[in-house]
């Protein structure tokens, strides 16, 4: 008995000391310090935010004005000495492009091709939406999806960046989102807000909410959520919405769906897009019949969240966690596992890629559901979702082009070449 008792005993002790590494693992990865480039964040009509991390405690300040004017540089500058800085600009002009610098004495920083954008207010305004899926390995092949996008845009200016989870394998701590997403894309987070979802590798460590800064008061649009978790942006004739689906209850009745229905409500945009890192529909490196997969996550999102969205009319729901490109037609209603899908039930229209809807939001005619996991790294899989006819294990990214008239979008590959689209068009 005695033997027993001192095995039950070093057991716990064991388990015991392992538990109190793993959480300071955990906590030493989710808020180490490092060094970090300005990047922008909290894009509104009217303000911007920039962070950056600097090696010495200093005064840092930004400088700024408008583009094509000969206006005098306007300078902000931190209240007090610290390595992490923060500073806001206010008081800007909706639709209006700004050029600046960050001043540092301890971080050399490279200056050169540094703008923000603030958000539209024209409901008439080209809208131009990069979307990332799952982009958080470093390697050739994350460059390459990067480079293929941006060469595809030529000159076109991008109005938003969307990254669908995921960005910083393998566990999202403060030095891997430096490695393998504040680096690779150093240049465009020069320019573009990263407005980030956060998934289930991210979710490991809790640098993800520290790192990033969202939305909680309606500043971007929509209506106030009271949580960076769920939010919504209004740029032009897009109201877009981002949920997290790692985090949050994804039940009906929790604060997350019902701040959803609310802010689905009051919507006057044309365009409504919806993205979340776990996918309704997937037959690639996860599957979404599989109740055990990813906690059920994917189940529950089916069913607790996509009544909401089609009942509000969502056009287009963004989703990345399995590693391939799957797209959907226009569908609604189909809330079961994949057996039960039916073409004449579920689908609102059977063309490959040109789609038609109504302003009318209540006459419920469909949405296409689209997963985006391969920006970084692609899985062989079967691919054989029924609601899913439109799918590639290809690397590549999602480039939103969105009119007053038209939603159009394209699958660009680690190839350059453009593998999927299609476009809804409101009569």
């Amino acid at each position: 008995m005695k033997i027993i008792k001192k095995i039950a005993l070093t057991l716990l002790t064991l388990v015991a000391i392992y538990a109190v590494g793993r959480y300071s693992v955990v906590m030493y990865d989710s808020y180490a310090f490092v060094e970090r480039m300005p990047y922008l964040q909290m894009q509104t009509t009217n303000s911007i935010v920039l962070k950056w991390q600097t090696p010495k405690k200093e005064i840092g300040c930004v400088t700024y004005t408008k583009n094509n004017t000969l206006y005098h540089d306007r300078k902000i500058c931190d209240t007090r000495a610290t390595k992490i800085h923060r500073i806001q600009i206010d008081n800007l002009k909706p639709d209006t492009s700004y050029n600046y610098s960050v001043l540092s004495d301890s971080l050399e920083i490279d200056n050169s091709h540094r703008y923000f954008s603030t958000l539209s207010i024209k409901k008439d305004a080209t809208q131009r939406i990069l979307v990332f899926g799952d982009s958080g390995k470093r390697g050739k092949d994350q460059t390459k999806v990067y480079n293929e996008a941006l060469g595809y845009l030529k000159n076109n200016k991008l109005n938003l960046w969307l990254l669908l989870g995921d960005n910083a394998y393998r566990s999202g701590t403060q030095e891997q989102y430096n490695k393998n997403m504040f680096e690779p894309y150093k240049e465009v987070v020069k320019y573009l807000v990263p407005w980030a979802i956060n998934g289930n590798h991210d979710a490991r460590r809790l640098a993800f909410y520290n790192i990033f800064e969202f939305p909680t008061n309606a500043e971007s649009g929509g209506v106030a959520s009271g949580s960076e978790k769920f939010y919504a942006i209004d740029s032009g004739n897009l109201h877009l919405v981002m949920l997290d689906s790692q985090s949050e209850n994804l039940g009906a009745n929790a604060a997350m769906a019902k701040w959803l229905e609310k802010d689905l409500a009051q919507v006057s945009q044309q365009w409504i897009v919806v993205a979340f890192h776990h996918p309704p529909y997937t037959d690639g490196s996860h599957n979404s019949d599989k109740t055990s997969d990813s906690g059920g996550r994917l189940v529950e999102v089916r069913q607790e969240i996509l009544p909401i969205l089609e009942k509000y009319g969502v056009d287009l729901v963004l989703s990345g966690h399995s590693h391939g490109y799957e797209r959907s037609k226009l569908m609604h209603k189909h809330y079961q596992d994949s057996s039960h899908f039916n073409e004449h039930t579920h689908l609102v229209q059977n063309s490959n890629h040109n789609y038609k809807k109504y302003h009318d939001k209540t006459q419920h005619d469909g949405t296409i559901y689209n997963v985006i996991g391969s920006s970084a790294k692609v899985d062989n899989a079967d691919y054989k979702h029924p609601a899913l006819p439109f799918s590639y294990a290809k690397m590549g990214s999602v480039l939103l082009t969105i009119t007053n008239h038209e939603l159009k979008s394209e699958f660009i590959t680690i190839d350059g070449d453009v593998q999927d689209y299609f476009s809804i068009t409101k009569e």
